[in-house]
């Protein structure tokens, strides 16, 4: 992997986010505007960086950061405990040792009072020396309500911070896959920071769907208000214009020396669609397939493409499989109708008064995971790449389209003779890829709906 560029979570060049008023959404840019915030995006749209940015921010000034991710295995309660006694030297080092005898009490009595517990019974039947015994366990139910060890914890943090007229950063990553008991113990303690007015936030970071399952899970489970949208201040992490990412292609590639012809930039920013992991994944490849002096040609560009995307044909592969029949059934009819999408209102007034609400989860769940994007009222693959795979799944892209079938060989890049500003774009020698249209057709079933193929 190239360090031109550097990492998802260390990027060379920090693009700036604004939200639709044009403000900054980066904490260390804006602060929150309650005691709550919330980080939504698709997956590879930053997220996280933006809570390593808040991270990074916070300890520079010496403030007390928090940060766990949620997990489906372990309660956010209990790692939050962890967290928190692993990092007791430094709330020493801030605070003092006498200071934190309340909070080291605290967390001695939530460790013993999280730990598994669990009720028994035991049947004994037949006569001494020989007896058949029957066991049964299950877990005892938990004697405190949902979200009060995070409530305890903060309060005990947010008392040592007041001291010292410090805010203390409560952070949890990667929402999508907590567990409905933890979406209400944090919509439980987002209702008490509020409360209680200490110096005190909570920052979350999840997909599309996060604030939705936030919404459901207070409701069915906390017993409070579902006033998520208001409580919580939400900062989109939405797909970047080009411009916007241009610099994070050019500045690194400047930095380092390495020409480019702008055409090149202009084909992998539209190969990314927005997405700056995709985009930094493309021109690493197009960085390591750059000959000098030529740099990265619109030809080096397209062939990084083509790798990227054949890649990833594995992980396409997977989601695809990951897919029910109804979403499949949506993802072939957003691919093949090509960049314009699918307009939604058509096609759930289509399915019917039976089948309109499995359309519209199916929507749902692609939107959450990543693979459709909302524009409006029509939906798009967010992935070009995924976009062609699924294509030449329902045999569009060959007949059609002109791209080749999974296997088959990628162009040969061919550079200039002499090097030069103005220099004509390298040709592409083609490989034996392309199929020519004729006149057979043949079905083939997506899903629940028949395509009709040219072969």
């Amino acid at each position: 992997m190239s360090q031109v560029f550097g990492t998802a979570r260390r990027p060379a060049y920090m693009v700036t986010r604004t939200d639709q008023q044009g403000r900054p959404i980066s904490l260390d840019r804006r602060p929150p505007e309650g005691n709550s915030v919330l980080f939504t995006g698709s997956p590879g749209m930053g997220k996280s960086l933006e809570l390593d940015r808040a991270q990074q921010y916070a300890q520079q000034n010496g403030w007390t950061c928090i940060r766990v991710d949620a997990s489906p295995r372990e309660p956010l309660e209990n790692r939050f405990v962890r967290a928190v006694s692993e990092d007791l030297g430094g709330l020493r080092k801030r605070h003092g040792f006498f200071a934190l005898r309340k909070l080291k009490k605290t967390l001695r009595d939530l460790t013993q009072r999280n730990r598994s517990q669990q009720n028994g019974a035991e049947l004994r039947f037949g006569v001494m020396p020989v007896q058949a015994v029957v066991k049964k366990q299950w877990e005892a139910p938990g004697r405190d309500g949902v979200g009060s060890t995070l409530n305890q914890l903060a309060d005990n943090l947010g008392e040592l911070a007041a001291k010292k007229r410090q805010p203390v950063m409560l952070m949890v990553d990667n929402l999508d896959v907590a567990s409905e008991r933890d979406l209400a113990a944090l919509t439980e303690l987002s209702a008490h920071l509020e409360r209680n007015g200490q110096p005190v936030y909570l920052i979350g970071a999840g997909g599309e769907m996060a604030a939705t399952r936030l919404m459901a899970a207070s409701g069915g489970m906390s017993g409070i208000g579902t006033g998520v949208a208001s409580r919580f201040d939400l900062r989109e992490c939405t797909p970047l214009a080009d411009d916007e990412l241009r610099p994070a292609v050019t500045e690194p590639l400047r930095r380092a020396g390495i020409p480019y012809q702008p055409e090149a930039v202009d084909n992998l920013l539209k190969a990314a669609n927005g997405n700056p992991s995709r985009l930094r994944d493309l021109a690493d490849s197009a960085v390591r397939l750059a000959q000098p002096p030529y740099g990265i040609t619109v030809e080096v560009a397209k062939h990084a493409t083509a790798q990227v995307n054949d890649r990833s044909r594995v992980f396409y592969q997977a989601a695809w499989n990951n897919c029910s029949d109804a979403e499949k059934d949506l993802l072939a009819k957003v691919a093949v109708r090509g960049p314009r999408g699918l307009a939604m209102p058509s096609e759930t007034q289509a399915a019917g008064p039976g089948r309109w609400q499995e359309v519209d989860n199916a929507r749902q769940g692609l939107v959450a995971r990543g693979m459709l994007r909302e524009s409006g009222q029509r939906v798009n693959l967010a992935d070009p790449g995924l976009q062609e795979w699924v294509e030449t799944r329902v045999g569009q892209s060959a007949a059609h389209a002109g791209v080749a079938l999974p296997g088959t060989p990628g162009p040969a890049i061919t550079q200039p003779s002499t090097p030069a500003a103005g220099a004509a774009v390298p040709t592409v020698a083609q490989g034996t890829g392309r199929h020519r249209q004729t006149n057979t057709t043949a079905t083939r079933q997506v899903g629940n709906t028949t395509f009709t193929i040219n072969t």
